[in-house]
């Protein structure tokens, strides 16, 4: 996956390659076909306090599965492995399985009753058809393809996920966005609701207030009465737990809708 970036011609190339003798290779920008790490480049990762190290709760299936999964972390930089039984010591849990199946559902969710709400990072055999709302839900924040769990490679996206990040393979993304988009469309917009939980005419009276309009103001815009604005503007606000107008707005400049 790693290799020289080719540019310039061949001469310069040459001369170059001792200068770059006992250095790390650039990374491709060309995307290598089925990598999970997206092009141009890794993603960025802070380094890892040695003094305290991401700490893992490894789980597989069966005992030869497990010990693999084991040995590829053991004495890894940054990463502490944690004995079963004290998952309430873990930063993340690192699950390998064939699917993403309902047994293994059954037993994140488990997980994620333990204290401190486990973040997991999956490494699957087979992709299959996960129910990515729910792994979402479940705290899957890392996907990883089995051919191409290496170390390296699930220590980089277990430091990842334990920065707040997530790792998703470009199947994934899309599959996640075709579902976002599926719920849009079948739930939310038959009932006015945007994903960000607000409905088309909250989201008209935010605009108003974002401009500065008084509700008057925004009353004859929507061509609604003033009463009808208030009201709008008052449950909104006592549904979401809103102190004021600005606190309404900046609300709605988080959720994308301004």
């Amino acid at each position: 996956m790693e290799r020289l970036h080719r540019g310039g011609d061949d001469q310069a190339m040459s001369s170059s390659r001792t200068a770059l003798a006992g250095r790390p290779p650039y990374r491709s920008l060309r995307p290598v076909a089925g990598c999970e790490v997206c092009a141009p480049g890794p993603d960025p990762v802070d380094p890892v306090d040695p003094a305290h190290p991401v700490k893992v709760l490894a789980q597989s299936g069966d005992p030869v599965s497990q010990a693999g999964l084991s040995g590829l972390l053991h004495g890894r930089a940054g990463i502490e492995l944690v004995p079963p039984g004290r998952e309430a010591d873990a930063d993340l849990v690192l699950k390998a399985a064939a699917e993403f199946t309902v047994p293994v559902m059954n037993r994140l969710r488990s997980l994620r009753a333990e204290p401190g709400q486990l973040r997991i990072v999956l490494v699957l055999e087979r992709l299959g058809d996960p129910d990515l709302m729910a792994a979402a839900e479940l705290g899957v924040a890392g996907f990883v393809n089995r051919s191409q769990a290496t170390g390296e490679h699930l220590t980089r996206v277990l430091t990842i996920v334990h920065q707040g990040g997530t790792h998703l393979p470009r199947e994934i993304q899309a599959r996640l966005l075709a579902d976002v988009a599926r719920v849009q469309r079948t739930v939310l917009a038959p009932r006015r609701l945007t994903a960000s939980g607000l409905d088309h005419r909250e989201v008209e009276v935010l605009r108003c207030i974002a401009e500065g309009l008084e509700n008057a103001e925004i009353a004859q815009r929507m061509q609604y009465s003033e009463r009808t604005v208030k009201s709008i503007l008052y449950a909104l606000m006592e549904r979401l737990q809103l102190r004021n107008r600005s606190h309404a707005v900046a609300f709605a400049m988080r959720a994308g809708v301004l």
